[in-house]
């Protein structure tokens, strides 16, 4: 009998340094069958199990005649195993080959645990891989993929009780976060998922008392086992940060669920409609999506989305001159301004006549829109939702749910510190762009019409400011919301604070009470009352129980859309000079002789 402890070298994919020894002890027969195969996988031996009952676990090494012998036996009145024997010399040239009968999907599973807990993107060939480097194993592709699903099933629970816990999850976040939203819906005889709808009170507060009156709205489609839609409508703060106001899964995306989301919004908000301007709704004017505003929202202002029409136009006509002028049409600030623009790009292309009644003018350009984006134009929420999609597809819908709502606690978080740091009136970007129209403002001259009215006179051209109805006739005060150089230069004139006619939702103060309420942690889930249990303290009893949709995932590889980079990026605006309107400069930089 030998007396010899076996050490394998510890690596990332290991669960931990596998050693066996007389005496040694392990909670349960289980445990030691585990750390035997561990072992076995360690130093390449095949490991046969000669007994195995509920008293005794009694393995040998497979190759006849080597003397590697374990016996493990249950302790007296405790549930725990100990070696009782062992002979730990092998005289066998152990497994010759990668394959290893011990590698099970079992193995596997428990082998990547603590990297699919980081990382739940961790693919099937990544972990064959590994293995390989790191255990001189070889596995299959689908042992990789059964394991990988076996360890996400044990970490996170599987699809259908991600489901199943629903209407728990639900009532969780009603109890911890008094006043938000958050209801599920089922369809059919048999209780198939059909709606997820969430809405946490701090956004609700947030986006009601601070933020811009700009909803963004659009969807993407997940890739899960049960497929699925998520559907977002976010607004932006002070600092044009997107702000997740509600989020929805739906079975498919369908106009019938994009009716269901808007209404869902419009409850939300109208407690509050008596105190709010009118929305302006962003988009990228899917039939459902406009239908379902014009019925909820009827007042609100629906637009395009200005990346997808720019987009659109550049792959139409595939002509850099034409893009630079539409560019130009698009951030005109007057109606003459943009069809001269207008008259440019006819003289390049009679074809923008026809696109022009496609995508018309009155619902993405600056000069025609009636709606107040104050400065934002595109979709900020269709990136977030591409990376929601992306890093939770893998997971079931509860944890999906959990994972967004951590990062709206980060962002939360992190956003109130930073605003309490701020020391200025306006934020930051809203400062330097307030400076930089007061440096503009040097270049005119001021006359004074009467207490609120007046003339600003340039080489070029004449604006009229109001200061009281803050409007100026190049209309860029009231179609950003911020003072132009014309106003600028009106408020110096009477020895007014520039600054403080901003709109108050680009204040610090306003960004502050954006991010002031706390979304609360939701309890463990052992701890939720799941269908079919009892209330307690006068809860309703959970009578429902939801099963996954009846939409699968095909089988076969699915396709990736892919979203370039420079697509998130905001168009970058081209500066003209308001002295000799040429591009590439602003007034302040102006060399033309006045």
């Amino acid at each position: 009998m030998a007396d010899h402890a076996l050490t394998v070298p510890n690596d990332s994919l290991s669960l931990a340094e596998p050693t066996l020894s007389i005496g040694q002890e392990f909670p349960d027969v289980e445990t030691c069958r585990r750390t035997l195969k561990d072992i076995a996988i360690a130093l390449h031996f095949d490991l046969r199990i000669v007994k195995s009952d509920r008293s005794r676990f009694i393995a040998k090494c497979s190759k006849e005649g080597c003397p590697w012998r374990v016996h493990v036996a249950k302790c007296p009145g405790v549930p725990t195993f100990s070696i009782r024997t062992l002979h730990g010399e092998h005289t066998c040239e152990g497994v010759q080959n990668l394959h290893h009968q011990q590698a099970s999907v079992g193995w596997v599973a428990r082998s990547v645990e603590a990297r699919i807990r980081d990382n739940p993107q961790y693919k099937p060939k990544e972990i064959l891989q590994d293995i390989r480097d790191q255990h001189g194993v070889a596995v299959s592709y689908m042992q990789a993929w059964r394991g990988k699903e076996r360890s996400m099933a044990a970490l996170h629970g599987t699809y259908e009780e991600g489901y199943r816990l629903l209407p728990a999850y639900c009532e969780q976040i009603r109890k911890t976060n008094p006043g938000s939203i958050a209801s599920v819906f089922a369809t059919g005889q048999e209780n198939c998922f059909h709606r997820l709808f969430i809405s946490y009170r701090a956004s609700i507060y947030g986006f009601i008392n601070a933020c811009r009156p700009l909803l963004e709205l659009d969807k993407a489609n997940l890739k899960g086992k049960y497929l699925g839609t998520l559907l977002c409508a976010a607004g932006v703060d002070a600092e044009d940060a997107l702000f997740p106001l509600a989020i929805a899964i739906v079975d498919v995306e369908s106009d019938e669920n994009w009716m269901w989301f808007m209404s869902e919004l419009r409850k939300l908000l109208g407690v509050n409609t008596d105190n709010m301007p009118r929305l302006t709704i962003l988009s990228e004017r899917q039939r459902g999506i406009v239908e379902a505003v014009e019925t909820h929202f009827p007042s609100a202002f629906h637009c395009f989305c200005l990346r997808y029409v720019s987009e659109n136009f550049r792959d139409t006509f595939k002509n850099t001159k034409l893009v630079n002028i539409f560019w130009n049409a698009v951030y005109a600030l007057t109606t003459v301004e943009f069809e001269a623009k207008i008259s440019e790009m006819v003289e390049i292309s009679q074809d923008v006549i026809p696109w022009f009644q496609q995508f018309p003018p009155q619902l993405w350009a600056i000069a025609y829109f009636e709606g107040v984006r104050y400065g934002h134009f595109t979709l900020g929420v269709t990136e977030l939702l591409y990376n929601w999609a992306l890093e939770c597809h893998e997971l079931p819908v509860v944890q999906m749910m959990e994972y967004i709502r951590h990062q709206l606690t980060s962002w939360f978080n992190d956003r109130r510190e930073m605003g309490m740091r701020w020391t200025s009136i306006l934020v930051p970007s809203t400062e330097r762009q307030i400076m930089e129209a007061i440096a503009d403002a040097r270049c005119y001259q001021v006359l004074r019409a009467n207490e609120i009215e007046f003339e600003i006179v340039s080489t070029e051209r004449t604006n009229i400011v109001d200061i009281r109805s803050r409007v100026c006739s190049c209309r860029r005060w009231q179609l950003y919301g911020l003072p132009c150089a014309h106003a600028a230069a009106a408020l110096l004139s009477c020895g007014q604070n520039v600054h403080l006619f901003a709109e108050p939702c680009f204040t610090v103060a306003s960004y502050r009470e954006t991010y002031s309420q706390m979304i609360n942690a939701i309890p463990d889930k052992s701890r939720w009352k799941e269908p079919g249990e009892g209330a307690e303290g006068g809860v309703a009893k959970l009578d429902i129980t939801i099963r996954p949709p009846k939409t699968r995932r095909p089988p076969g590889r699915p396709k990736k859309k892919v979203l370039r980079v420079e697509n998130f990026k905001r168009p970058k605006r081209i500066v003209q000079c308001g002295r000799c309107h040429l591009l590439g400069h602003s007034q302040k930089k102006c060399t033309m002789p006045i």
